[in-house]
């Protein structure tokens, strides 16, 4: 079809050409423009076109396929990542079933504190097994100087398992109760820090007459000692051995526990000695290169 040409009147008062095309295409631009002013909106605007659409890269990137790709491929790593973590720490788990050293090793002679012949016992197979430990030693220990005799049991194990049999719940469930208030002891421990014990006195009737008894103990984790692991229980998985200490011995109603007590001074040459052998051990462990950890953070 052919254009028609005609006149068209420039600003300057002049005339011009102008084909009907330009002037469709001037009318449509004006219309467009007036109905944005408006309205805010420009809808005299013709329908885009296939020809108009956007193609190559910004369809490609839209495309849901490569977004859903995408999500597989970091799913799976992440999937990857937790599987091997998950086989890492069941094989530490399983490392820690041995102490680190065989606790009938500790000496059986610590200052004026010595086991007697028959001083040493074990644990009854199936008391062992509900305390959940992998190695335990049971003594009594008796000062030289002043006759005093302490009960000690030591034990070691999955930090699961052992956390939970403190004072608290078994001699309650032996018909012990607690005379008075639980204390918190700090313990000098050689060069390290000091570990943190809770002592508690129960009693019962025995024989007619009230027996009444001393009670300390903590738990070593880490490297830590301290009565109540539960608050570190996310660490079992980084950690997942401990020790655990507990002494008693009877007292008297009239004692006066705080001044000089037995069980402490005890207690500062025992820890020491614990520490030195788990240090000793974990540094064969480095120098062979292999990564056990015992309960030592490093």
């Amino acid at each position: 079809m052919r254009l028609l040409p005609i006149l068209a009147r420039e600003e300057d008062g002049s005339q011009g050409l102008l084909n009907r095309a330009d002037l469709d295409t001037q009318r449509i631009e004006t219309a467009t423009m007036s109905d944005f002013v408006t309205t805010g909106h420009p809808q005299s605007m013709p329908p885009a076109t296939v020809a108009d659409q956007p193609t190559g890269q910004g369809s490609a990137v839209s495309s849901p396929w490569i977004w859903m790709t995408l999500a597989c491929v970091f799913l799976g790593v992440s999937g990857g990542v937790r599987s091997w973590q998950d086989r890492r720490f069941s094989t530490v788990q399983s490392q820690m079933v041995k102490a680190p050293f065989p606790l009938k090793d500790l000496p059986r002679t610590l200052g004026d504190w010595c086991v007697l012949d028959g001083g040493e016992t074990s644990l009854d197979p199936e008391i062992a097994r509900v305390a959940g430990c992998s190695d335990h030693v049971v003594r009594v220990y008796s000062n030289t100087s002043t006759g005093i005799s302490l009960s000690v049991l030591i034990l070691f194990g999955p930090a699961q398992t052992v956390f939970g049999h403190r004072p608290e719940v078994c001699y309650p469930s032996a018909g012990y109760q607690p005379v008075d208030e639980a204390s918190l002891h700090l313990i000098a421990n050689g060069s390290g820090p000091r570990a943190e014990f809770r002592s508690q006195v129960y009693s019962r009737r025995h024989e007619q007459r009230r027996w009444r008894e001393e009670v300390f103990y903590s738990f070593r984790h880490g490297d830590r000692w301290f009565p109540e692991p539960e608050r570190f229980w996310k660490d079992f998985r980084h950690h997942p051995s401990m020790f655990k200490v507990q002494v008693q011995r009877p007292v008297t109603e009239s004692e006066r526990r705080v001044l000089n007590n037995p069980t402490e001074q005890f207690l500062a040459l025992l820890l020491p000695e614990i520490e030195r052998r788990i240090a000793r051990t974990q540094g064969s462990i480095e120098r062979s290169g292999n990564d056990h950890d015992y309960g030592v953070t490093n």
